[in-house]
């Protein structure tokens, strides 16, 4: 219980400092960090993991974040949507 506590509070804390970022990569550092050094936390039950974690998440958050746009898309039955796409 305590480590799902733990774990909610690092998201909601993501997802409050995503409002202070400009760009997209920006935004997916803040968050791949944050889940980073939520499952590094949750795996290796030490700070030394969840540093490693939140390092990683966040080197791999930028690169997605800084490779995607926004992009019309079609479901399955026909409609269009705008989502995202990845170059």
């Amino acid at each position: 219980m305590r480590a799902a506590t733990a774990a909610l509070t690092c998201m909601l804390a993501a997802a409050a400092l995503t409002g202070c970022v400009n760009t997209r990569a920006e935004r997916g550092a803040v968050i791949g960090g944050a889940a980073g050094a939520t499952v590094g936390a949750l795996a290796g039950k030490s700070v030394g993991s969840a540093v490693i974690g939140g390092a990683a998440g966040a080197a791999a958050g930028y690169v997605i974040g800084k490779n995607t746009y926004r992009c019309w898309k079609t479901n399955i039955f026909g409609q269009r949507y705008l989502g995202t796409c990845i170059k």
